[in-house]
């Protein structure tokens, strides 16, 4: 879903669809210069005609259709990084690593493995699902609830949605 949002943003407001793939700072670049550019068209165009040079005008026209494309480019380089087999691969590894870390009671790492896979993916549902885990097996329940619920919102097909109840009926309240 998010995959569609970002490319429908992106279409709209260049460098948005960035932002949301996890590339902010290329995307609030992007966005910045690509209003920018059309603001002082429109002043050049509808509001100040007079006041704003031609030449200018059509630099930022030149400008902003640049950046445009530039950015419909970003989205389709970061897209097939985001889909690709690649970082599902990775974020595999990175699971199975932090699983193993768990097991050997070795959090601290556990959580940084974690972390940097949700950084990867913050939608993926299997790594969501080893958070969850962690923060249950460490006793760190406000988040482990909150990574419950979030399975609960991220499972479509319903796989792990009674594990999750299950999990969240047995939390303590704190």
């Amino acid at each position: 879903m998010r995959r569609k949002i970002a490319i429908l943003s992106n279409l709209l407001i260049p460098g948005s669809g960035l932002i949301l793939l996890r590339r902010e700072w290329l995307g609030l670049a992007t966005a910045l210069l690509f209003g920018a550019a059309v603001q002082t068209v429109l002043a050049g165009t509808l509001v100040v005609p007079e006041s704003v040079p031609g030449l200018l005008t059509a630099g930022c026209v030149g400008v902003a259709v640049t950046v445009w494309l530039t950015s419909q480019w970003q989205m389709v380089v970061r897209l097939r990084l985001v889909c690709g087999s690649a970082l599902k691969d990775e974020l595999v590894e990175l699971r199975e690593r932090a699983a193993a870390a768990a097991e050997r009671r070795r959090f601290a790492e556990a959580i940084d493995i974690m972390r940097l896979a949700l950084s990867l993916n913050d939608e993926d549902l299997e790594c969501n699902l080893e958070w969850a885990k962690l923060m249950t097996a460490m006793g760190r329940f406000p988040e482990a609830r909150r990574a419950w619920h979030r399975i609960l919102r991220l499972d479509r097909n319903r796989s792990h949605s009674r594990e999750a109840k299950e999990a969240l009926s047995s939390l303590p309240e704190r």
